[in-house]
């Protein structure tokens, strides 16, 4: 008996050893077939299934490629990466047919530090640096946001906007934007844009001088201000139902009074004096 009982017990520690050694079950889940960029429209091939263990299977991952093909991706997924949903989803424009998307780069200050949103309506100034001083002028309103570019938007939650470095960890619901990083503060914001000509107006009225006007295409204008370096676009919240105004525009340099002598009026002849001094108009284009 004495020589039986070593094998008695070691009958359930083998057992219970091959219990421990059986490999974990495994689940079949979507992953990339190959790198695929931000913005791909997933098609067949560029997706295959893998089998992970199911303790490492990410929450909600996609079992039949059918089910993202078609889809466009958020981000950059690596080849073996898994596919979430939280990766599908791209930015979907929609424009009228008298609508062109044209985008421009704002800072923090000029692009209301990313408060704004798609569908939100926006007008806006271009500040210009001359040799004589800055002018500013309104050259557009009633533009419709279209899109946002995700670094510069406000973060949501208290949490960063996700950064593009890599996580190394193909599983990870983040894959490889995993890891935070602070919100730009600088981006672009793409615009819908009327291709119908424009009035930009200069109202004189105050200075007691004929107004001025100037017909534009801000397909043309927006570009071309965009891409001038003495020139940056600001962006100005509109209400849902804005009241339309027209403005002089502003030379900072008209701004500037010293204290002098007091002028000494003189008389006007009929009792009518014309202006002492006649407003500098600016354009935005020549």
């Amino acid at each position: 008996m004495k020589k039986l009982l070593p094998i008695v017990i070691a009958i359930p520690v083998f057992l219970l050893a091959l219990l421990f050694m059986r490999p974990e079950a495994t689940t079949p889940v979507v992953v990339a077939a190959m790198d695929l960029p931000e913005g791909h429209t997933l098609a067949t091939a560029d997706v295959t299934v893998s089998q992970v263990p199911q303790s490492q299977a990410p929450q909600g991952a996609f079992n039949d490629p059918a089910q993202v093909v078609g889809q466009t991706l958020r981000v950059y997924r690596g080849a073996g990466d898994v596919i979430n949903p939280s990766h599908l989803g791209g930015e979907v424009i929609t424009l009228a047919p008298n609508e062109r998307a044209v985008a421009i780069h704002v800072t923090d200050a000029a692009g209301l530090a990313g408060l704004i949103r798609p569908g939100d309506t926006v007008g806006v100034t271009a500040v210009m640096d001359s040799q004589d001083g800055p002018f500013a002028k309104t050259v557009a309103n009633g533009l419709r946001v279209l899109y946002i570019s995700p670094e510069f938007k406000a973060s949501q939650g208290g949490q960063s906007a996700p950064s593009s470095s890599s996580s190394g960890d193909p599983f990870s619901g983040g894959g490889s934007t995993s890891s935070q990083s602070p919100r730009e503060t600088e981006g672009t914001v793409v615009l819908a844009v009327p291709v119908e000509a424009i009035t930009i107006g200069y109202d004189f009225s105050t200075f007691g001088v004929n107004s001025e006007s100037r017909l534009v295409s801000l397909t043309d204008l927006l570009p071309a201000l965009d891409l001038v370096a003495n020139v940056q676009l600001s962006l100005f919240l509109e209400p849902d139902k804005p009241e339309s105004f027209i403005t002089s525009g502003v030379f900072l340099p008209n701004l500037v009074i010293t204290p002098g002598p007091t002028p000494t009026a003189t008389p006007c002849p009929g009792g009518i004096c014309a202006p002492s001094t006649t407003p500098t108009v600016v354009a935005p284009i020549p």
